[in-house]
């Protein structure tokens, strides 16, 4: 009976799911009805008008933006449709700000972006936004939508256009239905620390020890949290961590993601969302399950559990009445499939990307005024008073030709922060500020 329950919820799209009730609690009731994209522009202009007031003037707005560049390691600014940074951006050695910074370069490319200032967190979690000035920039929320921030696409899609290129080869080479392996996939590592991401792992991979016929969640790496120190463990999850060996997996790469019919995406390691590997299931025209987890993205407002895809917990025998109920029902199946790849084009492709990314800067610059700062002479000297014009730095591609994305995670470095020439209009502003 408990089995019959839970598959009738998910066909009717009402199975519980965690970011699905804090949006309905931040917004009302109504809100479940709203577009996708109706839905992802309210809640993002629901952010930006919790993060701070709207200046009360150009004086106040012109002191905002100051107040940005003043965290300067954490500042970007688009000023005439150029990047920069400072040079001082504490993790300009590391590939998620390089590929966040390329998804910016590729849409500037395509077409102008307004002026704008924020200060983003290259965290996994958006808890540095708690610190920040106002408008914060996150990849993601480790504790829900209404944690401070304005959330933004993570950065692993690299160049808009080549992430589309990518995802069209590996479209064309996924097998037909009937050849892909009907198992839930998953690959990745889990590592000591007892955060809820490595935690939620190390539950996922007692799911395949139990039942390797519904599952193939396996670990490339296992250093397991240890269950005497870390909360939560069930006695499958002690029995693992101490006899790991049955659900060690190979690495796959994401071209071959197609081999299968059903994927998992589970928190990252540190607690927070796991985007990059959610960003290659979306395009494997497969069914999508996430995790029970309140970590959240910008684009899951236009999410509906039951319809874009399924929902996995904890609890084993949930889980496998879930997956069941899904091999079973080809309705089901068909329309969960049909609703990860609704997802992908709408908000994974290139296009989706760029449409969201125009949005929100058109949302911040509403809000806090920064293009308006910038756009006038007096009020962008004054934003500019207390900025050390010899840091800044314009953000480049190393080639311009490409590639702009490595597979080898870590290594993926397309940009370059170069020192602004004579002529550059940042630094003349800049330098010209107290004249």
């Amino acid at each position: 009976m408990a089995r019959c329950s839970l598959v009738l919820f998910l066909a009717n799209g009402a199975r519980a799911w965690a970011p699905e009730e804090e949006l309905v609690a931040l917004h009302g009731a109504s809100f479940a009805a709203a577009e996708p994209w109706e839905k992802v522009k309210r809640e993002l202009h629901r952010s930006i008008a919790a993060s701070a007031p709207r200046p009360a003037g150009a004086a106040a707005a012109a002191a905002g933006v100051a107040a940005v560049l003043a965290a300067s390691p954490h500042a970007l600014i688009v000023f005439q449709n150029a990047l920069y940074v400072f040079d001082d951006h504490r993790d300009a050695k590391k590939h998620k700000p390089h590929y966040l910074f390329s998804t910016l370069l590729s849409i500037l490319a395509r077409a102008p972006l307004p002026d704008v200032v924020a200060a983003w967190d290259a965290g996994a979690t958006g808890q540095r936004c708690e610190k920040l000035p106002a408008p914060c920039l996150a990849i993601a929320k480790q504790a829900g939508f209404a944690a401070r921030g304005v959330l933004v696409p993570n950065p692993y899609f690299a160049h808009v256009g080549e992430w589309e290129k990518r995802c069209a080869a590996w479209r064309e080479a996924i097998p037909a239905w009937p050849a892909r392996d009907p198992r839930v996939f998953w690959r990745g590592s889990v590592k000591p620390g007892c955060n809820p991401g490595n935690v939620a792992r190390l539950a996922a991979l007692t799911f395949t020890a139990a039942r390797d016929d519904l599952f193939d969640v396996r670990a490339t790496t296992l250093d397991a949290p240890d269950p005497n120190t870390c909360a939560g463990f069930t006695a499958a999850m002690r029995a693992l961590a101490a006899h790991s060996g049955a659900v060690r997996g190979a690495f796959v790469n994401a071209s071959d993601f197609g081999r299968w019919r059903q994927y998992l995406n589970l928190p990252g390691t540190m607690g927070g969302s796991y985007s990059r590997n959610l960003n290659w299931l979306w395009p494997m025209r497969g069914v999508v399950h996430l995790w029970d987890s309140p970590a959240v993205e910008w684009y899951y407002p236009g999410l509906k559990a039951g319809a874009t895809h399924g929902v996995v917990g904890r609890d084993f025998n949930a889980a496998v009445a879930a997956l069941d109920g899904v091999r079973a029902d080809a309705a089901l199946e068909d329309r969960l499939r049909r609703g990860a790849d609704a997802t992908f084009r709408a908000f994974g492709s290139g296009g989706g990307l760029e449409r969201y990314w125009r949005l929100a800067v058109e949302g911040l610059n509403e809000r806090f005024r920064a293009a308006e700062v910038l756009g006038d002479d007096r009020l962008r000297a004054t934003a500019l008073r207390r900025v050390r014009c010899a840091g800044l730095r314009r953000v480049r591609w190393v080639d311009p030709a490409g590639p702009f994305y490595d597979d080898t995670p870590g290594s993926g470095h397309p940009v370059a922060y170069e020192t602004p020439g004579p002529r550059d209009p940042l630094l003349v502003a800049c330098l010209n500020k107290n004249v």
